[in-house]
């Protein structure tokens, strides 16, 4: 298990990606931060998971006041990503969002003898 922290210091206005599970791996995700340090509300933060077509929604439109926050911590549970599969985040409202995410990387090879 190796434990990985991305830091994004200022969400896209537009869908852009924040993690992708490298081949071989599954990666499990504990902690989802963003909060917003510019000096006034952003509105319309996202942050999904895709994978294809798919597109699951883990936060969704929320609003920020100046100096807010949003955590959504696991407390114990996680959720386990696939191979490929990518975690997108976006703010609508202008840059001063930031992101931080923490995934715990597994090893996932499948040997056949």
């Amino acid at each position: 298990m190796k434990a990985r922290t991305v830091f994004i210091e200022s969400l896209a206005s537009s869908p852009a990606d924040v993690y992708t599970v490298p081949n071989n791996m599954r990666a499990k995700l504990v902690l989802v931060f963003v909060s917003n340090s510019a000096g006034s509300t952003r509105g319309d933060v996202n942050v999904t998971i895709n994978f294809d077509s798919t597109e699951i929604t883990v936060l969704g439109d929320k609003s920020l006041s100046s100096g807010d926050f949003i955590e959504l911590q696991m407390n114990g549970g996680y959720v386990m990503l696939e191979a490929g599969y990518k975690i997108k985040g976006s703010c609508a409202g202008g840059t001063g969002v930031s992101c931080i995410l923490t995934v715990e990387e597994v090893p996932f090879i499948v040997s056949t003898n």
